[in-house]
């Protein structure tokens, strides 16, 4: 037997093979994919808590130039003014590193591009300032509003005018309303002309809101208590729609929910297709998962949740009302 006879041949399966089969890469892929839907809603939490810090982040700054403007006037700003029609976060520019914005303007109005007359007026409706947007929000920078003829920006937060009144519009008082005729001015902090002193909140610092969250959508729409169709709307600066006590008698809504919001409402009713047209523009809502960032009137920030107990929560959007039930955990 010669020495060829000898060698044995490896198997060709086990010498030859260099590359995986179509069931195994099949296989591969597969896993992969299951291990990607794994990892992205992970992914996507971790983005969400990053974009729920920045808006509480926002927050802190607003309440922190509320207060400090309070520290300069010896009262907060009005939660809007009229004749002026200049709304709170309009006064509070200079404290937000935004002076020069605001030399530029004529703070006592109008802001209308159809009356104003400094042009810098309804040209600054227009400027985005990122620490009034929500990043979770995903709202356009710029929005066409008819009635002040000029692109806004939306406006993702509110301050609180009340804790009771959860109407803007049918019969009076309403929510925003300063004192008008029996009516007493709103019992929240930020109203028609208030200029409410960090002194006049008796309900406790940091049991009183001073801001919280909004969702604004112009395609939402709903049925106010005057009957009329609204829509969600929320701006910032300046405004041409707010009601003055000329028109009180005539109009049938304040439209105030432009810049205030109220504790009497249920937070997220815009989510709520059922919600009465008054309680989606007045509420605080967010697209946070269950709940709103909220700034209160000691500098402090937290996340208030949807299923708080309506009662708490009325009592937060109070100054002065004597509750004493104040407890959101």
């Amino acid at each position: 037997m010669d020495g060829e006879g000898l060698v044995k041949k490896l198997p060709a399966t086990a010498s030859q093979r260099t590359a995986f089969t179509l069931v195994e890469l099949l296989v591969v892929i597969a896993i992969i994919g299951i291990l990607i839907g794994m990892l992205l809603p992970a992914v996507q939490m971790v983005r969400e808590a990053a974009r729920r810090v920045q808006c509480a982040n926002n927050i802190k700054q607003q309440t922190l130039a509320l207060l400090n403007f309070e520290g300069v006037n010896e009262h907060l700003p009005s939660g809007f003014s009229t004749p002026a029609m200049t709304m709170w976060s309009g006064y509070i520019l200079p404290f937000i590193e935004q002076n020069n914005l605001y030399e530029g303007l004529d703070i006592e109005g109008p802001w209308s591009s159809l009356t104003a007359t400094n042009p810098n007026n309804p040209a600054a409706m227009g400027v985005y300032l990122g620490v009034f947007q929500c990043p979770s929000a995903n709202v356009d920078q710029t929005q066409f509003d008819p009635l002040p003829g000029t692109n806004r920006v939306p406006c993702c937060y509110l301050a609180c005018a009340s804790g009771l009144l959860n109407r803007e519009s049918g019969d009076l008082p309403w929510c925003g309303m300063g004192a008008y005729q029996e009516f007493d001015g709103s019992d929240g902090v930020f109203y028609q002309n208030s200029q409410t002193r960090v002194a006049d909140i008796l309900d406790g610092l940091s049991h009183t809101i001073l801001v919280g969250e909004s969702l604004p959508d112009q395609d939402v729409w709903g049925e106010d208590y005057s009957g009329n169709p609204q829509k969600v709307d929320h701006w910032y600066i300046g405004s041409g729609e707010l009601f003055t006590y000329q028109q009180i008698t005539t109009w049938n809504s304040s439209e105030c929910s432009e810049c205030v919001g109220s504790a009497a409402c249920p937070i997220n009713s815009i989510k709520n297709p059922n919600a009465a047209g008054d309680d989606m523009e007045l509420s605080f809502g967010s697209q946070h998962t269950q709940g709103v960032n909220m700034g209160f009137a000691d500098g402090h920030c937290r996340f208030v949740r949807e299923t708080v107990d309506p009662i708490i929560l009325s009592a937060l959007g109070t100054r002065s009302n004597g509750e004493t039930n104040t407890n959101i955990d």
